[in-house]
């Protein structure tokens, strides 16, 4: 029967992916599948049930099974998740976020324009007003868009949709260890990497990111990098 229903799976989400059953409708019941597909109704349960756990579809006791409205956030909690139930500290996600961003940055600098480059500066602009007015969750945000904008740069819908489940890494890594405290939000850190990409240069706007995350090498935050990442989830909310 594993077999055959994995058949099934295969055939319903190949329909739910091409949009044959279209996001929210309601889907025929298991009897009008297993007749359609020549399977039994315990072969569709089992199917549904994986597609349930998959996030395709939603079976709703009483009214039917549904297909599942895309949700953007799914890929960001599983990972939050994840990271929560894991030994991983702050220190490590900043570690981790050096290599990647300073790599996207130097790609960044090969291709970005004035076009692509404006939003990464109103970003920077927002975040620095937000910490001066002590706005902390606008300068969370626009600090999140502004590294966000380095990698849009880069014109590759598919890279964004692979980042898009870090964002909450990136905020949460983000937090100073006195999140309250304006000196330690770095205004002015961020100038380096923007003028890199301006000129066009991958090698200084390697270089800049590497220089903007030494913050972290600073003895406040050298004690804060050992914090685990689930203990920091709670900072964050009570800044929301």
């Amino acid at each position: 029967m594993g077999r055959l229903s994995d058949q099934v799976v295969a055939q319903l989400r190949k329909a739910i992916v091409h949009e044959e059953y279209a996001p929210g409708s309601r889907m025929p019941t298991a009897e009008s599948l297993a007749e359609s597909l020549g399977v039994s109704r315990s072969v569709v349960r089992d199917a549904l049930r994986t597609l349930s756990s998959m996030g395709l579809v939603e079976v709703r006791q009483g009214h039917g099974i549904f297909v599942a409205v895309p949700r953007d956030d799914i890929l960001t909690t599983a990972l939050t998740l994840r990271m929560q139930r894991s030994e991983v500290t702050i220190g490590e996600v900043l570690a981790a976020r050096v290599t990647l961003e300073s790599t996207l940055a130097a790609e960044a600098a090969r291709v970005c324009d004035d076009e692509t480059l404006e939003p990464l500066r109103r970003h920077l602009r927002r975040f620095e007003d937000g910490v001066r007015a002590k706005d902390w969750p606008t300068a969370h945000q626009e600090h999140l868009q502004f590294h966000l904008s380095i990698i849009k740069a880069l014109r590759l819908p598919a890279l964004e949709l692979l980042i898009e489940p870090l964002q909450e890494l990136i905020i949460v890594s983000s937090i100073p260890p006195e999140p309250e405290s304006g000196e330690q939000w770095g205004i002015g850190s961020h100038d380096p990497i923007v003028e890199a990409l301006e000129s066009g240069d991958p090698e200084a706007a390697r270089a800049a990111v590497r220089d903007h995350f030494r913050y972290a090498e600073s003895p406040p935050y050298r004690e804060y990098g050992q914090t685990l990442f689930r203990d920091a989830r709670s900072v964050l909310a009570g800044l929301r």
